[in-house]
Parts: structure tokens; C-alpha cells; sequence
């Protein structure tokens, strides 16, 4: 695969999950507006949005736990030539700190299992740059989150929903950030880190 069109492509055939074409064209717009240098990334899957971001100028670390997406992503980062611009690392991102500690980040974007964004956002945003943002996609779920009456779905759907209502909720209320939520792609969240003097 030699193109963003092939990625994408071959994303829709496998059923890989990747970001929509509105949520990825607000997630480059927001790279312009705050000047993003650096891009931590939680959830690879098969380096479509790092790519896009790679292409866009920044440097990319990317982190993955899926091995059979790993692998693509490797693959599909060296076709695109872009392996000075993303770094990919094999690990959850639950115990992945360590290993991408050694920088700062203007932008976080979390992109990886819903259940645990809290706990992303929690453990990397000391990682990020005063003035930095953090990203997160998926807060509409497919306008599960917004439905009023779940009790049609499978009981693993359902705490899925009532944990990103819960994150949704946390992201409001949380006094270090200002948090807007938009309802762009599958529901994306820009968060900006509050100066404190």
C-alpha cells in the first residue's frame, strides 16, 4: 500500500476502525491553529490518522497493543516513507508511559479503547506541552451515548456507553482544562490545558 487512498481502503475492507474524513480534517485543523510540533497518539491501529499527521509536518509517536495492526502499521508507514516522522510503539498504552516519557507533546490525540480513556487522559496529560491540547474521538459512539433508553443492547454495550458518558462527564467538570465538545465525525472533544500562574 503506497497511499492514504490504499490505507483507507484497505481500513473498509477488513473492517479496521479509523477516523472519518470530517473528524480527521478537524483533527489537521486543530494541528495548524495550535501550531502542533509534536503528536502523542493512543490506539495506531493501522497508522491512518498518524500518517495524515505526519503529512501534515509533525512528528508522530504512536502507540498500539494490537500486533496484527501493529505490523500493518509498520508496513504502511514505510511504503508512505514516513519512518523518520512516526514512531510506533508495541504495548499497551496502559503500560506504556515509560517508554515515551522522554518528550513533551503539543497534542494528545486518544483514539484507542473507549473504556479507558480516563485513565489515558490521566496518565499522559503530565506529558503535554503548557498551551497543549488533547483529542479524543469517539464521544458519540455511533449517537449511542445520546440515546436515552439502552435497554435493547447487550449488557458489555451498555457499560461501554455509560463509561464514555462518564469520560464525557469528567472532561466538563474538569478544572485544568477547558473542554469543548463537538459534533464532528463520531463526536470529537478538543481539550486546552489552563495556564496557572
Amino acid at each position: 500500500m503506497n497511499s492514504i487512498l490504499e490505507i483507507k481502503q484497505y481500513a473498509k475492507e477488513n473492517n479496521v476502525p479509523i477516523i472519518t474524513d470530517e473528524g480527521i480534517a478537524f483533527l489537521l485543523e486543530q494541528i495548524k491553529q495550535y501550531k502542533v510540533k509534536e503528536v502523542l497518539e493512543i490506539g495506531t491501529a493501522i497508522a491512518y490518522s498518524s500518517s495524515l499527521m505526519a503529512l501534515a509536518g509533525v512528528s508522530v509517536t504512536t502507540i498500539e497493543r494490537d500486533l496484527n495492526m501493529y505490523n500493518q502499521a509498520l508496513i504502511n508507514i514505510n511504503d508512505l516513507g514516513l519512518n523518520d516522522k512516526i514512531k510506533v510503539i508495541f504495548k499497551d498504552a496502559l503500560e506504556a508511559y515509560s517508554l515515551v516519557e522522554d518528550k513533551k507533546y503539543d497534542l494528545i490525540f486518544i483514539d484507542a479503547a473507549k473504556a479507558q480513556y480516563e485513565k489515558f487522559f490521566n496518565m499522559y496529560t503530565p506529558l503535554l506541552n503548557e498551551g497543549g491540547i488533547v483529542v479524543c474521538d469517539n464521544l458519540d459512539f455511533h449517537g449511542l451515548v445520546k440515546e436515552k433508553d439502552l435497554t435493547s443492547y447487550s449488557r458489555n454495550l451498555r457499560s461501554m456507553i455509560k463509561k464514555i458518558r462518564l469520560f464525557r462527564s469528567f472532561l466538563e467538570n474538569n478544572e485544568n482544562y477547558t473542554t469543548k465538545i463537538y459534533n464532528i465525525g463520531d463526536g470529537m472533544s478538543v481539550s486546552i490545558k489552563k495556564k496557572f500562574n
